[in-house]
């Protein structure tokens, strides 16, 4: 009787009933409960669905990528030969045939297809790979392989929930990995992995959450319903569109009843002009049809915006004519806020395969550090791609403003507009110094790199 009462109260999502209103529930679970390894596959089948054949789910999908899953690797060691060494290192790992098992992606889109497949999917599983052949390799897992096993692997004093081995706190133990049999439909056993091999990247609301959950799933029927109509609104629409002529015949014989003795009209639209000549009480009307109808476009954009919450996305990013210039930049001030959290969920998976993927260099001896340092001396950043100004002149004025006020560093906002580091940037400059010094182009000797006091300016 209680496993029922916690399997009624669900994610409508992965219902598959019409009726979705359900009254309140005072059965509480934990969200592994609610959501069944049966009503899991459903949710999950209906979001992947939506991500191929729904434009617009599709596309918001993508820009949630676009905000959250590019970095650029800064080493921030103080010593800029071990700097310069990390990095060149990260950057020959991040290649797909040094960083991806399968020899198929780089890290960059490795971890943008990772976040696509927790946002679609709820998680997603990086297996840290340690073998001869294939040490410092990643290998991806998505979240359906990943389920409790269907024999006696693993189970022997052991629970599971969802294809996680957990003990009495909850900490995840190991994971029941299945592949996918030939033709790709099925999943046979194929191992359980240890958690400190796996990077386990989800979406989580609760403490006692064992798997992500998709942040799509309050907007799943949302997203089906407009698609839907879309459908059936083009369907009428493509309908108006034919030249549809409907005759009335309202003579009536002496008897009263309808007179069918008439021979049918027959018209031909294909030679111009047509002139039609009807018995009396007869008309003729085209069909005709509104399609789609004010009140039924107003009603959509709704319901998109509804939809495009699930990700915080502003509607502004999906019709630019929908607000105007200081709308919108509100708008992308909110979204970038809400960023922050996911970019921090990244920035942790990426902090974990660094610190991994440093020990195995400096283990196999190609990457040495100074007597007495380790792995955890050592200090790094993942900087999140940036977003360039919207109205240069008035934000670079502002920003030089900021920095000679103390209020922000260069670092911050090259950061922030670029995605890089300052220092990179004032290397940079003076590699270009150097080489217009030795050729006798550079047009002026004095300028340096730094920031002009416009009033210092205006004052002299």
């Amino acid at each position: 009787m209680l496993d029922s009462l916690l399997r009624r109260f669900s994610y409508d999502g992965a219902a598959t009933s019409k009726n979705q209103r359900k009254a309140a529930s005072s059965a509480l679970s934990s969200e592994d409960a609610k959501l069944t390894a049966s009503k899991r596959k459903v949710l999950q089948g209906a979001a992947r669905d939506l991500s191929r054949n729904f434009s617009i789910a599709a596309w918001a999908i993508r820009k949630h990528l676009d905000f959250v899953s590019s970095f650029k690797f800064q080493s921030r060691t103080g010593d800029a030969g071990l700097d310069r060494e990390i990095e060149r290192l990260m950057s020959w790992w991040q290649r797909p045939e040094n960083c991806d098992v399968a020899g198929r992606h780089g890290l960059p889109r490795m971890l943008r297809l990772a976040e696509e497949r927790r946002t679609v999917d709820g998680d997603v599983f990086l297996l840290k790979l340690t073998g001869q052949r294939v040490r410092g390799k990643l290998q991806a897992i998505e979240s359906d392989r990943v389920i409790d096993p269907r024999d006696d692997t693993g189970r022997s004093g052991a629970t599971w929930v969802h294809g996680v081995n957990v003990n009495d706190a909850g900490r995840a133990l190991g994971f029941a990995v299945h592949k996918r049999v030939r033709g790709g439909k099925g999943l046979e056993m194929d191992r359980v992995v240890a958690a400190r091999n796996v990077i386990h990247h989800g979406f989580f609301d609760r403490f006692d959450q064992v798997r992500g959950v998709s942040p799509l799933a309050p907007a799943v029927n949302v997203f089906r319903d407009v698609y839907e109509a879309a459908d059936y609104a083009l369907a009428k629409a493509k309908v108006s569109q034919m030249f549809g002529l409907v005759f009335y015949r309202e003579a009536l014989d002496a008897a009263g009843t309808l007179d069918n003795s008439t021979d049918p009209y027959e018209v031909d639209f294909g030679r111009g002009p047509v002139l039609l000549d009807l018995e009396p009480g007869d008309k003729a009307e085209f069909l005709e049809s509104k399609t789609p109808a004010t009140e039924f476009q107003s009603f959509a954009q709704l319901m998109i915006s509804v939809a495009l919450k699930s990700l915080d996305i502003p509607f502004s990013f999906f019709d630019e004519s929908f607000t105007n210039f200081y709308g919108s930049r509100g708008a992308l001030l909110h979204y970038q806020k809400a960023c922050e959290a996911k970019r921090a969920d990244v920035r942790d998976v990426l902090r974990k395969l660094t610190a991994w993927r440093m020990s195995l260099w400096i283990d196999d001896g190609v990457l040495s550090l100074p007597a007495g340092r380790g792995v955890s001396d050592l200090n790094w950043e993942w900087i999140p791609a940036g977003l360039a100004w919207w109205d240069p002149a008035k934000e670079i004025r502002g920003d030089v403003e900021a920095i000679n006020a103390g209020l922000r560093t260069r670092s911050e906002i090259r950061a922030e507009k670029y995605g890089d580091d300052w220092i990179d940037v004032v290397d940079q400059l003076a590699r270009e110094r150097e080489a217009l010094e030795e050729r006798g182009l550079l047009a002026d000797a004095d300028a340096a790199p730094g920031v002009v006091d416009e009033g210092a300016e205006n004052d002299e």
